[in-house]
């Protein structure tokens, strides 16, 4: 068990960045004053926050030669392998900057490196970030090919604070390890985006979207769960290490969800589905919803791509990774679990002939 002063969440629930409850935070703070919070330890006052926005801003473009090897790579290929890449591929390219510059222009990246990977791996050409836009508007505005909404910005930025942090996951533990060798932070980061790939961490908003789409009838949902749960299949976007009873971002997703839905004059089908899904799950299992099963029907409100949900957790998640990885390097200590043996014992060795 290891301290931190970045992020915590609770048996009951509960989930805290910094000292503040993410409720607090969902309700009030802008992304870039989240993420502000999340790596310096504290609210940022306004000349932190407009420097803090100047300096992503100006570190956003992408040098030419990571989208070229990204080309090389297969069409269809999946966008969270075009994201570690491209992650390595910047870290050759880094030169001397400071250990913060580097971690800024990485986390300023980020944004354009999920939408044009996501873009070239569907063989359309890559957009350039705009200096005039948010670090939300510039993930929707890439992704899209479109200027969003300002509305939908503001929607996308409340799902990127709830990715934010969350304490000792499996892709922040990925990170803390690498840094815990003094690899560089690009390093750090590859190995990160490693972690959240498997399905069984971020990959889930994927899986649960195309759940309740196969679904499709709120009606059919407690039996097609009830199917699965006999055949012994996981339900995605249910169940979780730590929250037993509720999971808080799922409650404030499907709060947002709903928000977009009456906002957008849509049909509130997914909206009826996730909470029908959610009934029957727990009713059968007492297994809470998790954040992924409200955050796929909102980006597939907003028009997303599926293919790019897992790449939008790692846009959130790049500032409670670099937070971590600044946390482990002060720590100055390698880690190094130790393990209990339980293989056999006592056995000879054999001359190969004799085996």
């Amino acid at each position: 068990m290891g301290e931190t002063r970045i992020g915590k969440s609770g048996l009951a629930g509960t989930l805290v960045y910094r000292g503040y409850d993410i409720l607090d935070l969902f309700d009030n703070a802008s992304f870039e004053e989240a993420a502000y919070l999340v790596l310096y330890g504290q609210l940022p006052v306004e000349q932190d926050l407009a420097g803090f926005r100047s300096r992503l801003k100006e570190n956003m473009e992408i040098p030419g030669g990571v989208f070229d090897v990204l080309r090389c790579l297969p069409r269809g290929a999946n966008p969270m392998d075009l994201l570690r890449i491209a992650v390595s591929s910047l870290g050759t390219l880094a030169g001397e900057a400071t250990a913060e510059d580097r971690q800024i222009s990485l986390a300023a990246k980020m944004p354009a490196l999920v939408a044009n990977g996501y873009r070239l791996s569907r063989g359309l050409d890559p957009i350039e970030p705009s200096r005039e836009m948010s670090y939300a508007e510039n993930l929707l505005y890439m992704v899209l090919g479109a200027r969003p909404d300002r509305f939908d910005a503001w929607v996308l930025e409340r799902e990127l604070i709830l990715y934010l942090e969350h304490d000792l996951n499996a892709s922040s533990f990925a990170v803390r390890v690498v840094a815990s060798t003094r690899a560089n932070v690009y390093a750090a980061v590859t190995a990160g985006i490693a972690a959240l790939q498997g399905p069984l961490h971020c990959g889930a908003n994927e899986e649960a979207i195309r759940l309740l789409l196969s679904i499709g009838d709120p009606k059919k949902a407690k039996e097609h769960i009830g199917k699965m749960l006999a055949d012994g299949k996981k339900i995605p976007g249910f169940g979780h290490r730590i929250y037993k009873k509720v999971d808080p971002r799922a409650q404030l997703g499907k709060r947002l969800l709903n928000r977009l839905i009456e906002q957008k004059g849509s049909d509130d089908n997914l909206y009826r589905l996730g909470l029908e899904v959610e009934s029957a799950v727990w009713t059968s299992k007492n297994l809470p919803a998790n954040v992924d099963l409200y955050a796929g029907p909102v980006f597939y409100v907003l028009g997303l791509p599926i293919e790019v949900y897992t790449p939008l957790f790692a846009a959130a998640r790049i500032f409670g990774w670099m937070a971590h990885f600044n946390e482990q390097v002060a720590e100055n200590k390698l880690i190094r679990p130790d393990t209990i043996y339980v293989g056999p014992t006592g056995l000879k060795y054999k001359p190969i002939k004799e085996r």
